[in-house]
C-alpha cells in the first residue's frame, strides 16, 4: 500500500490542452492566445500562439527573468529591437535571452502565425503591463545587445533547434515531422515540464497506463517524471518543448 502511494505521488500529471480552451491577451495591435500558462499550473514553460495581420506590431517588451523563443509557422515577421528590424520567415525562429528588448512587426502581404514559449513563465506578460504601445506607457527597460538574439531555421531540423549550445539553458525546443504510424520515445525528468504542440496532423501520447489524443493546434502538457511513447495518427508536424 505504501509503495502504491509513493508511486502515485511520483506519477506525472498529463493532460490534453485544446486550442479552443486558450485564453486571449493583447500586446500592441496583436491578440495572442495563451495555451500553456501559469493558470494551468505551468511553472517552467509557457506556450502562446499569435495570428497577426500585415503591419501589426506585438509591442516591444522585456522579460526580466525569462528567455523567449519565437517561431514563425506561417508568413513572415520582423523582429524589432528599438529602430532595427530583422526579417525572419515561416520555418525560422528567434531565441531572445533574458533582458533583451524585442517585439515583432508582421511583414509581407498576408497574416503571420507564430508561437512562442517563455522559460520560466513571465506572469506580467499576460496582464498588459509590458505593452509599450499603450497610451502613456513607458519605454521597455532592457538592453539591445548586437548578436544576442539567435536565429535558427527550425524547419530544416528533425530534432532540437534550441539548446544549451545556443544559450538556451532553461528549455530545449525540438521540431519533429512524422509519417503516419511513426513514433518516438520521450522522457520527462522529475520536476520537469514538457509540451507537445501539434501544428499539423494528430498524435497520441501513451505513458504506459493511458493514451492521450491531440489534434491540430492542441497540446499534450506533461509535468513530472514520465516515459512516453508518442505516435503519429496521421502525418504530423509538432513542436516539443522540454523544460527540465
Amino acid at each position: 500500500m505504501l509503495t502504491f502511494l509513493f508511486l502515485s505521488l511520483l506519477a506525472a500529471d498529463i493532460r490534453v490542452v485544446r486550442f479552443a480552451e486558450s485564453v486571449p491577451f493583447q500586446m500592441g495591435e496583436v491578440t495572442s492566445r495563451r495555451i500553456i500558462h501559469p493558470g494551468l499550473g505551468a511553472k517552467k514553460t509557457t506556450l502562446n500562439l499569435s495570428v497577426s495581420k500585415p503591419g501589426n506590431e506585438f509591442a516591444q517588451h522585456v522579460h526580466d527573468y525569462s528567455d523567449d523563443t519565437i517561431l514563425v509557422l506561417a508568413g513572415e515577421v520582423n523582429l524589432r529591437q528599438g529602430d532595427s528590424l530583422r526579417l525572419f520567415k515561416a520555418g525560422e525562429c528567434a531565441f531572445v535571452p533574458t533582458g533583451q528588448i524585442h517585439g515583432t512587426v508582421t511583414a509581407g502581404q498576408g497574416e503571420a502565425t507564430m508561437i512562442s514559449f517563455q522559460n520560466p513563465p513571465d506572469l506580467i506578460l499576460y496582464t498588459g503591463a509590458r505593452d509599450s504601445k499603450k497610451p502613456g506607457a513607458a519605454a521597455p527597460q532592457g538592453v539591445i545587445t548586437p548578436g544576442a538574439v539567435k536565429y535558427v531555421n527550425f524547419s530544416r531540423k528533425n530534432g532540437a533547434f534550441t539548446n544549451a549550445a545556443l544559450g538556451s539553458f532553461r528549455a530545449t525546443g525540438t521540431h519533429r515531422q512524422l509519417k503516419s504510424g511513426q513514433h518516438f520515445r520521450a522522457t520527462v525528468a522529475a520536476g520537469g515540464e514538457a509540451v507537445f504542440f501539434v501544428w499539423r496532423g494528430a498524435l497520441k501520447v501513451n505513458d504506459g497506463q493511458k493514451t492521450y489524443a491531440a489534434g491540430e493546434r492542441d497540446s499534450v502538457f506533461v509535468q513530472g517524471a514520465a516515459k512516453l511513447d508518442v505516435t503519429a495518427e496521421s502525418d504530423v508536424e509538432l513542436i516539443q518543448i522540454e523544460a527540465p
